[in-house]
């Protein structure tokens, strides 16, 4: 929990920014003089994001085997990895590191994937079950993991 809560604690402050977005478009199509008739369009991102994914990269969150989850649990939509994110316990927190691991990994090639999981709630959902998780898991000795 201690590294996760290390990792994770310096994304919160992207939280409020994610809650304002959900359902909103936050990436854009560069379209020059004339560009567009010529060349293939590039992605142009809200500098926020930009800052959410670096610090995300910069921590241990990110896995590489995260399709082991997705199998695992059978996730193929959103809808899917918001339920599964909404079931996880501190026994499955591999779930969030692999759907973000998907998000963020996938970003890097194919550009939807970032505003996506932005416009479905996906990054918020990881940091709300996240900090449902801390608060859940910092109770006093004793009571570490016991939902009231």
């Amino acid at each position: 929990m201690a590294q996760y809560k290390k990792d994770v604690d310096p994304l919160f402050r992207y939280r409020s920014w994610l809650e304002e977005k959900r359902g909103q478009q936050v990436s854009s199509t560069y379209s020059g003089d004339d560009l567009a008739s010529h060349s293939i369009p590039v992605p142009v991102y809200d500098g926020t994001l930009l800052g959410f994914v670096k610090e995300v990269q910069k921590g241990s969150l990110l896995d590489r085997n995260y399709v082991y989850v997705y199998t695992r649990y059978r996730m193929k939509t959103p809808k899917d990895e918001r339920e599964t994110i909404a079931k996880v316990t501190i026994r499955n927190m591999e779930v969030l590191t692999g759907v973000l691991s998907k998000y963020v990994y996938g970003g890097m090639t194919k550009g939807y994937l970032w505003p996506q999981a932005v416009e479905e709630g996906i990054f918020l959902a990881i940091l709300e079950k996240f900090k449902e998780l801390f608060d859940l898991w910092d109770q006093p000795a004793g009571n570490q993991g016991i939902q009231e």
